[in-house]
């Protein structure tokens, strides 16, 4: 026997094994991949890419129909479906239902996961009784509400919505022209809560007064009234930190930062119309001698970084958010929205190079710019029409709102409530799902939420007997 033949083809054996292994794998590995990435074969044997739905509830455990059929898992739950539009309804005993068509982009995921059932019917508690309620104000984080009755400098500040609210008295004593005698004959124009909900930045005016303040939450003692303390006639202020301890603010057109700790005005920008801030970065608009131009400027660096260029007359309005590990920058210049994303900001010295993900005609000019708690959604406003622009699906949606009071109710539900009937009236960003949550009391100049834990909504009715007027806070468990 040649042992060395033997050798020759075990050899060749082996080889031949580890390469139909080697290419097993790399078959194997590609199929998972197509997978991952969608590709399936057909009923017809053709192969097509499709996309994932990921399907999520509050509260979970939600019947899902696609397309009218019945899917095999409840909610929370996820499913390949084909590119285009699905309809996907989503059904609770005790709760209303809610429906959606969406549509799928082959190779990408579609998270749907902010449906919100509303129960129908449901537990109802009378809270609190006022004679008279001047304003009712929520906290972003819908940790908090502050309210004042008939004019009094003792305001309240409610808090713990979670369990049971509690109650706890503010004097606003001294704070701001005129509240001397233990009323405040003013009417808030702007207030705004630092983000760890301690202090509060306040605009009051009337006839004769318009003082810029900060409420101390913690500490009355504390409460500062900018206009007459640092001697500064602010136009619009931005909490600057967290804590609150230092306000940027439009002094003269100058962006101005007044720091509380160290109790210093510094000048940051010069010749600015108006601005808007997040984190560390300012968006504003400069008017010179050459021209009007919307710039970029990061605290802390030497130059702005300049956007575009505007004509005179024209209206501008901008807002900076950051959502899924992405910066936007957003912006209208009269009815022509921009919208443009980019991991981090320009830095000074560079030149604007945000890629443009949006460009389009509004059917509003804009007057007012808010951004949702949780970043996802900027809402341009002009009277009760609305523009409300998602930066997860970089798309936006227009319709009108019923009421110039844009507020949101949680991240994703915004409400009004119809003066006539008093209706408490909430939907999906989107203007999708309207949904009744009171047929009648509702009062469209208090806030409202739904507490962070997804328990209760809270609201103030209105109530009259015998001709007098007067307000409950109500609580009704979700």
């Amino acid at each position: 026997m040649d042992i060395e033949k033997i050798r020759k083809r075990r050899t060749i054996k082996v080889l031949i094994v580890d390469l139909i292994m080697a290419i097993s794998v790399v078959i194997i590995v590609a199929i998972l991949v197509a997978v991952v990435a969608g590709w399936r074969i057909s009923a017809d044997f053709t192969v097509e890419q499709n996309g994932l739905v990921s399907i999520k509830t509050k509260p979970t455990g939600a019947t899902v129909f696609i397309d009218d059929e019945k899917h095999p898992q409840v909610s929370n739950t996820s499913k390949m479906l084909t590119g285009g539009e699905h309809k996907i309804v989503l059904e609770k005993e005790g709760y209303e239902s809610w429906e959606k068509t969406i549509k799928i982009t082959p190779g990408w995921l579609y998270r749907l996961e902010y449906p919100k059932l509303v129960k129908q019917n449901r537990e109802k508690e009378e809270l609190k009784t006022f004679a008279s309620l001047d304003f009712f104000y929520v906290s972003p984080d819908r940790t908090a509400a502050i309210y004042s009755e008939e004019n009094t400098i003792e305001w309240t500040l409610v808090t713990d919505f979670n369990n049971n609210p509690k109650y706890e008295t503010i004097n606003l004593k001294n704070l701001f022209t005129g509240s001397e005698n233990g009323e405040l004959n003013l009417e808030i124009k702007y207030l705004e809560w630092s983000k760890n909900g301690e202090k509060i930045l306040i605009n009051a005016v009337n006839k004769t007064t318009n003082e810029w303040g900060i409420i101390n939450l913690k500490d009355e003692n504390k409460h500062i009234n900018l206009s007459k303390e640092y001697n500064i006639k602010i136009s619009d202020a931005k909490f600057e930190d967290s804590a609150g301890e230092k306000i940027l603010g439009l002094v003269e057109n100058k962006i101005t930062r007044v720091d509380f700790s160290n109790k210093t005005v510094s000048s940051l920008l010069e010749k600015v119309e108006s601005f808007n801030f997040r984190e560390n970065e300012i968006v504003y608009l400069e008017n010179s001698e050459k021209g009007r131009k919307i710039k970029i400027y990061r605290i802390g660096e030497e130059k702005s970084v300049e956007v575009a260029e505007v004509e005179a007359g024209q209206t501008i309005s901008f807002a900076l958010t950051k959502f899924n590990s992405q910066n936007y920058l957003i912006y209208t210049v009269d009815k022509r929205l921009f919208a443009y994303r980019a991991n981090d900001y320009p830095r000074s010295g560079t030149s604007f190079d945000m890629l443009k993900v949006n460009e389009n005609d509004l059917g509003i000019v804009p007057t007012e710019v808010k951004t949702s708690l949780n970043n996802e959604f900027v809402i341009f406003r002009e009277s009760s029409r609305v523009v409300v622009y998602d930066a997860e699906l970089e798309e936006w949606n227009e319709y009108d709102y019923g009421d110039e009071n844009v507020r949101f109710l949680d991240n994703y539900l915004l409400y009004r409530v119809d003066e006539a009937s008093g209706k408490f009236l909430a939907w999906d960003f989107d203007s999708e799902n309207v949904r009744t949550l009171v047929v009648d009391r509702g009062v469209n100049t208090f806030d409202a939420l739904i507490t962070e834990n997804e328990k209760y909504f809270y609201y103030i009715g209105r109530f009259e007997e015998e001709g007098v007027v007067y307000y409950k806070l109500i609580r009704e468990k979700l």
